[in-house]
C-alpha cells in the first residue's frame, strides 16, 4: 500500500522524522476560515506554503495536522494541541508536506508519472472501498469521499503524489546496508560494561525551615505553572438506552412463520447424509482399478498405498454438500452406492473420485411446530435489529436537522446525566474514585475529538444491544488548578527548589573534588554533610537496553561519560542532585561474537536507508522554489491551539 494511508510518523515528537507522504482521507477535519490578511513575499494568503507554485492550502494544512495529532493521541490520550505544537509537531508535519510536494514536482521534472489505471488500482486496492465481496465498491467509495468532504480529483492528485514519492524514495533507500567493519564499532557498544559510583545530595536537607510568605509563593506558581497544568478535561452530558426497550414493539405472526418454513423447507425436510471415505486420481483407468481393489476384498487405505496415496475421510455428506464441493455426477454415483461398497467412480473438475460408503445415516425432517420456536425467535431478532436500526437513523437525522439533546431525551423519554470532568484517558482529577466504564468507554475517543460548537452525538456500546446519545457541555482547557487547591505541593515545591540551589553548590563542589582526587567517596566525606550513602554500580549496556526505558537517569548517564570524568545531574522533580562517577570502561569485542554483529548491522542499515533518504530530500527540496507564508502558518496554529478562543 502507497504511504497515502500509512502512518504519519515513525518516531516520537522531539525525535528525527522519516519521511513519510501526508494525505486527508483517513480523517478529515472541517477546517473554520484561517485564511485573510496580507501576502507575503508573494505566496497566496489562503496557502501556508508553495512549491514551484503548487499551494498547499490553509484547509489541507489543518487536515493534515488534525489527523496526526489524532494518531498521536491514540497513544497518548492525554496529550492536547497546545503541547503537541510546542514540541514542533506542527512545524514537522509542514515541513513533510513540503517535502512530498518538493518530491512530487522532482519527480515530474525528471519524467516520472503515475498514470490513470494506477491511480485507479491503488483506489481498488483500499480496504474501505470493498463491498462485501471483496470487491471495490463505487458506492461506498463515494460515500466516504463526501463523508470526509473530499472530492474524488483531491484523492486521485494524493495518490498520484504518494506514487511518485515511492518511486523516488524507494529505490534510494531500499537494501540498504552497513559494512561489517563499520558496524563493529556499534556493536561492540552493546558489549561494552561501565563500573562506577553515584552520590546524591537532596534538595530538603537545604530547605527553608520557614513557610513562604503569600507573595513569594504566588510568585513561584505563577512561574512554574506549567508544572501543575491539568490537561484537557471535558464534561459529557448523555443518554443511554438499550434495544431491549424496543422488545415490546416487536410482533411475530403465524403467517410469517409459516412464510419462512416454507421459504427454507429443503432445510428442513427428511434428509440423508452418508460417511464417506475418498480418493482422486488423474484417470478413469486408474479410478476403476483401485475401486476394483477395494471391492475384491482390499482396504480402501491398502489399495491407496500400492498407489502411491492416502485416502481423506469425508465424514458425514449430504447429497447436496457432495454435489457442491465436488460435481453432480460425483453426488449420483455415491448416493446411487449401497453402504459398505465402492460407488461407479465419477468425475469432477479435480480428477476422478473413488468414494467408499461407510455408513448412511437417515435424518428425520422438522414439522413447523417442532421449528416454530426458533423461527419465530428468528424473525423477532431481525424485526428487532430493523426497529433499532430506524430509531437510530431518524435520532442521527433529527441530530442532523438541529434537534438538541434536551428536545430528543424529552421526546423519547430519555434519562440525561453529567458527567465529572473528564481526562482523554477517562479519568476524572476532582473524582479520583471515578471508573469510565461502560458508555464512558464509547463516547470518549469520540468527545475528544470534537470542536466546541459540535452537536449531539450518537455510538453504539454495546454491538446491538446498548446506545448512547451525548454532547460536550464543558470543555476545559489545559490550564493549572487553582493555588488555593494545591497550596501545600506548591509550598512543598517552593521549599525543594529554594534548597536545590544550595545543593546545587554542594553537587559541584563535591564533583569537583572527585575530579581531583578520581575518589567520590572521599569528596563526599570530605564535604562534611550528612548524605546518603554512595551507590556502586557495575552493569553493562545490553542489561541497559533490555530495560525499555526504565533505566534511570544517572545510571544513563553513566554510559555517556568520558573515563575517570565526574557529573552533575539534577533529580526528578527538582528533589537534588545526583554526582555521577565514571572509573572504568570494560570494551567489548563484537568480532567475537558473529551474531550479535549480523543483528547490529540489519539495524544500522535502517539507520543508513533513513539517512539517504533524508539527503535525497533535502536534494529534492534544494531543486524547487519553496516559499513559506508565516503568517498564514501562524493563524492556522492559533486556530488549531485555541489561541483564537483565548483571544
Amino acid at each position: 500500500m502507497i504511504s497515502f494511508f500509512r502512518s504519519f510518523f515513525q518516531s516520537k515528537i522531539g525525535l528525527a522524522i522519516s519521511f513519510i507522504f501526508l494525505a486527508l482521507i483517513a480523517v478529515a477535519f472541517a477546517a473554520s476560515d484561517v485564511t485573510g490578511g496580507a501576502t507575503f513575499g508573494g505566496v497566496s494568503s489562503e496557502s501556508v506554503a508553495e512549491i514551484d507554485g503548487d499551494g498547499i492550502g490553509t484547509a489541507e494544512f489543518s487536515s493534515t495536522v488534525s489527523n496526526a495529532f489524532n494518531q498521536f493521541r491514540q497513544q497518548n490520550p492525554q496529550l492536547d494541541m497546545a503541547a503537541f505544537e510546542a514540541q514542533g509537531g506542527i512545524d514537522r508535519i509542514l515541513e513533510q508536506m513540503v517535502g512530498s510536494y518538493a518530491a512530487s514536482a522532482f519527480g515530474q521534472s525528471i519524467g516520472l508519472g503515475a498514470s490513470k489505471r494506477l491511480v485507479d488500482s491503488e483506489i481498488a486496492g483500499i480496504q474501505a472501498f470493498k463491498g462485501a465481496d471483496g470487491r471495490f465498491d463505487e458506492t461506498l467509495f463515494r460515500n466516504a469521499l463526501a463523508q470526509q468532504g473530499l472530492t474524488e480529483a483531491r484523492v486521485r492528485l494524493d495518490i498520484e503524489r504518494g506514487l511518485l514519492s515511492d518511486q523516488l524514495m524507494i529505490p534510494a533507500t531500499f537494501g540498504s546496508k552497513m559494512a561489517s567493519q563499520m558496524a563493529l564499532p556499534y556493536a561492540g557498544l552493546i558489549l561494552e560494561g561501565r563500573e562506577g559510583n553515584i552520590a546524591f545530595v537532596p534538595s530538603a536537607a537545604f530547605a527553608p525551615k520557614t513557610a513562604p510568605s503569600e507573595a513569594q509563593l504566588q510568585s513561584f506558581f505563577s512561574r512554574n505553572g506549567a508544572r501543575y497544568r491539568i490537561p484537557e478535561r471535558r464534561v459529557l452530558r448523555y443518554a443511554t438506552f438499550i434495544t431491549d426497550r424496543f422488545r415490546d414493539q416487536v410482533k411475530v405472526t403465524d403467517a410469517e412463520i409459516a412464510a419462512l418454513y416454507k421459504t427454507r423447507s429443503a432445510e428442513f425436510a427428511a434428509t440423508e447424509k452418508r460417511d464417506l471415505e475418498q480418493l482422486i486420481v488423474p484417470t478413469e483407468a486408474a479410478a476403476k482399478a483401485i475401486a476394483a481393489k477395494i471391492n475384491g476384498g482390499a482396504s480402501m487405505a491398502a489399495a491407496a498405498k500400492d498407489a502411491g496415496l492416502a485416502p481423506v475421510d469425508l465424514g458425514l455428506r449430504s447429497k447436496e454438500e457432495l454435489t457442491r464441493d465436488a460435481s453432480p455426477a460425483v453426488a449420483n454415483a455415491v448416493f446411487a452406492a449401497a453402504s459398505g461398497k465402492v460407488a461407479t467412480p465419477a468425475k469432477s473438475a479435480l480428477g476422478w473420485h473413488v468414494v467408499r460408503i461407510d455408513s448412511i445415516s437417515a435424518i428425520a425432517g422438522r414439522s413447523l411446530a417442532q421449528v416454530r420456536a426458533t423461527l419465530e425467535n428468528e424473525i423477532a431478532q431481525d424485526k428487532l435489529r430493523q426497529t433499532v436500526a430506524d430509531f437510530t437513523a431518524n435520532l442521527e437525522d433529527r441530530i442532523a436537522d438541529g434537534a438538541s439533546l434536551a428536545d430528543i431525551a424529552k421526546d423519547e423519554k430519555l434519562t440525561l446525566e453529567v458527567s465529572p470532568e473528564l481526562l482523554a484517558n477517562g479519568q476524572s482529577p476532582s473524582r479520583p474514585d471515578f471508573a469510565p466504564i461502560g458508555a464512558y468507554q464509547a463516547m470518549l475517543p469520540v468527545a475528544f475529538g470534537l470542536e466546541e460548537d459540535a452537536g449531539p452525538q450518537l455510538v453504539e456500546v454495546q454491538q446491538g444491544k446498548e446506545f448512547a446519545i451525548f454532547e460536550v457541555q464543558e470543555i476545559k482547557r489545559a490550564a493549572p488548578p487553582p493555588l488555593a487547591s494545591i497550596r501545600e505541593r506548591v509550598a512543598r515545591d517552593w521549599a525543594l527548589a529554594q534548597g536545590l540551589s544550595s545543593a546545587k553548590k554542594l553537587a559541584d563542589s563535591i564533583a569537583k573534588s572527585s575530579r581531583t582526587s578520581a575518589d567520590l567517596a572521599k569528596a563526599v566525606t570530605g564535604a562534611k554533610v550528612p548524605l546518603p550513602g554512595i551507590e556502586q554500580i557495575a552493569t553493562n549496556r545490553q542489561t541497559i537496553m533490555q530495560q525499555e526505558g526504565r533505566v534511570p537517569p544517572p545510571v544513563a548517564l553513566l554510559f555517556s561519560m568520558a573515563e575517570g570524568t565526574t557529573k552533575v545531574l539534577e533529580g526528578p522533580n527538582r528533589t537534588g542532585w545526583f554526582i555521577v562517577h565514571l572509573s572504568k570502561i570494560n570494551r567489548g569485542d563484537a568480532s567475537k561474537v558473529p551474531e550479535l554483529l549480523q543483528a547490529t548491522r540489519t539495524q544500522l542499515g535502517q539507520v543508513v536507508a533513513d539517512e539517504y533518504g533524508q539527503q535525497l530530500m533535502a536534494a529534492m527540496k534544494a531543486t524547487t522554489n519553496v516559499k513559506r507564508n508565516p503568517a498564514a502558518i501562524k493563524r492556522v496554529k492559533d486556530q488549531l491551539t485555541g489561541r483564537t478562543r483565548e483571544n
